[in-house]
């Protein structure tokens, strides 16, 4: 997995760039975690205290982080909304404009020591 962190000195402000498949994956650290290199502790410790064969989840405002087997999975949470009246109707008016949901950047995938590795990279970059 390739990656670039960045730091803009005009806004003071970290991002990180990430091949598209993985471009969720900076989504997710920055807008559950912040820019705050200890945010990423309690993530890191529970991450890498799982064997291959143990699974977890963690539910953030936006993202669920999956992992099973060492592959992490994150999706957006509203590729889990159940398919209400209401939302039917939107599916509907947007099939009418010949539109669709586009899930693209809204799910990804990795193996646990690369997600790790990201984690312990990002995380010392911003204390530096």
């Amino acid at each position: 997995m390739d990656y670039d962190f960045i730091f803009d000195r005009t806004t003071r402000q970290f991002s990180i760039r990430l091949a598209g498949e993985h471009e969720v994956l900076g989504r997710f650290l920055l807008d559950e975690f912040g820019q705050q290199a200890e945010t990423y502790s309690a993530l890191l410790q529970q991450l890498s205290s799982l064997t291959p064969q143990q699974s977890m989840l963690y539910q953030g405002r936006e993202f669920l982080l999956e992992v099973d087997n060492s592959e992490v999975t994150l999706s957006h949470n509203s590729l889990f909304y159940q398919n209400t009246d209401e939302q039917a109707g939107q599916l509907q008016a947007l099939a009418e404009d010949d539109l669709q949901l586009d899930e693209q950047g809204m799910t990804s995938q990795c193996g646990l020591d690369d997600f790790l590795l990201l984690l312990r990279e990002w995380q010392q970059f911003l204390a530096d």
